[in-house]
């Protein structure tokens, strides 16, 4: 799941470029475990964008902590990374509904997406077109367990207290990092980075029985063999 989403501040003109570079997009290599264990699974939808939203903020990053444009503007690659992010939720709660039927999975993931696309094109620097579709994303497993399933899911529970666990430890540096005045070389939003990359290594190996999409590489085994 990608690191953030991105706060509208900028870098405190005495903090070296160099020095933001390192705290801001470094600490984005914790993302890739996340990626490659997916890559692993052949989960091509949810590799596509996770890489998109890591690349989107890793030159978002950049061209903010050196003041300038690599084929886009820094808000123009700021706001791809919101699309990045916010698709990222979507498919991460769409994972832990674990729907077994791969076209409703397929919707699923498409509406995440449609929906994503809609709100930042209305308003993208708006918190509240970021807060309502995370919220709608969220309740994405309560409907298929409550009203689909109707049982409760099948989660391992290490991995889901050290993936959300991370995850709460790391909200107190996104809410820090956004007082950029107090945040020097922002390092505050450094670490959020880095936290939130290694609590997804977690989160992606919550579902002990996934949806449609685990069954693909069986599938493909099937095809193959026949």
């Amino acid at each position: 799941m990608i690191a953030e989403i991105a706060s509208t501040v900028a870098p405190r003109a005495e903090d070296p470029a160099w020095a933001v570079f390192i705290t801001t997009v470094v600490s984005h290599l914790t993302l890739i475990a996340p990626i490659k264990q997916l890559l692993e699974r052949r989960w091509m939808f949810e590799v596509s964008i996770s890489i998109f939203g890591l690349c989107c903020s890793f030159m978002y990053h950049t061209c903010q902590s050196f003041d300038t444009r690599i084929f886009l503007t820094e808000l123009q690659w700021h706001r791809l990374d919101n699309i990045g992010v916010l698709c990222s939720f979507g498919i991460f709660w769409t994972y832990m509904a674990c729907i077994e039927s791969p076209v409703t999975e397929a919707y699923v993931k498409y509406l995440c997406v449609f929906v994503t696309l809609l709100a930042q094109e209305c308003d993208p620097w708006n918190e509240l077109y970021t807060f309502v579709p995370v919220v709608l994303f969220s309740m994405i497993p309560f409907y298929f367990h409550i009203f689909v399933h109707q049982r409760w899911p099948r989660y391992d529970k290490k991995n889901f207290l050290a993936g959300f666990g991370l995850l709460a430890a790391a909200l107190p540096f996104f809410v820090a990092g956004l007082d950029d005045a107090n945040d020097p070389f922002r390092i505050f939003h450094g670490l959020w980075h880095l936290f939130v990359g290694i609590s997804s290594f977690y989160l992606w190996r919550i579902v002990k029985q996934p949806g449609a999409v685990a069954l693909q590489p069986l599938r493909d085994r099937v095809l193959l063999v026949r």
